[in-house]
């Protein structure tokens, strides 16, 4: 069955889950003809989909859950019986409940997802002292989500979308807790660096950085803890600040350096 046009969709702060989408999208071979990304907003104007067109949908791990932010912008869409592919990228501790939810929000949004992932990306917390997943997603995950991208290809020219069930992947329903604030922001500037560029500003998903007096000024009840104002500074100005983040950065450290590889979930198999 051949697809009119691929969607790819994706929340990523940190650029490391539109990096993976890009992949499969690569693989699968065909142009990706719209590139959506919900990082920061719902897409405007929505695009409409159809069950001709395939869906590559990417979102990262928050404490084994989707990130509420990524979920509400993503429930502006809505899928016609469209084929999905749902993906999740977390920073090599586990991703829990997230594919799990990721699969079901896109089933309430009229998509049928014939195909789902877990990937591994750099953690927001890892640092040069404390790295945790440092560079990934890798060359080695690249290929493999190239390759992942071309079994989606096969397994849609073979089958027809509608008859594909969607896959069993690791979750628990109800999908665990976590906390909902108040939340206290994460980071601060040292304003003797700071050019005050506005990258941060430019970069921050929940709009809770803005300009004030030629420095970056943030709203700590809107901070999700994603880090990209500090992957996305170019002096270093943006600093972890929060007790909290280091505590759980050395642990995560300590815990996490055995290397945990791709899963994919389809009808081809692994």
């Amino acid at each position: 069955m051949n697809k009119k046009t691929t969607h790819s969709i994706f929340f990523s702060p940190t650029g490391t889950t539109r990096s993976v989408i890009q992949a499969i999208g690569r693989g699968i071979g065909r142009p990706v003809e719209n590139l959506l990304d919900i990082t920061r907003a719902a897409p405007s104007p929505l695009p409409a989909f159809s069950e001709d067109d395939l869906a590559v949908i990417g979102m990262p791990v928050y404490r084994g859950r989707l990130p509420g932010l990524a979920a509400r912008n993503f429930q502006s869409l809505e899928g016609n019986s469209t084929p999905a592919v749902a993906v999740v990228v977390y920073g090599n501790r586990a991703y829990q409940d997230a594919l799990l939810e990721l699969c079901d929000l896109c089933a309430a949004q009229g998509f049928l997802v014939v195909g789902a992932a877990a990937y591994i990306g750099q953690h927001s917390f890892s640092s040069a002292g404390q790295p945790i997943a440092a560079n990934r997603p890798d060359r080695k995950d690249i290929e493999q989500a190239e390759q992942f991208g071309r079994q989606l290809q096969q397994l849609l020219a073979e089958t027809d979308p509608s008859s594909i069930s969607m896959p069993e992947v690791p979750g628990n329903r109800p999908y665990r807790e976590v906390p909902s604030g108040p939340f206290v922001s994460a980071t601060d500037v040292d304003s003797s660096i700071c050019t005050g560029c506005g990258n941060c500003v430019a970069a921050c998903p929940t709009h809770c950085i803005e300009m004030v007096n030629d420095l970056p000024q943030t709203e700590p009840d809107n901070c999700i803890w994603c880090m990209a104002c500090i992957r996305n500074c170019p002096t270093g100005a943006r600093i972890i600040t929060l007790p909290k983040i280091h505590e759980t950065a050395q642990r995560l450290y300590a815990d996490c350096q055995i290397r945990r590889e791709p899963e994919i979930f389809h009808p081809l198999g692994k």
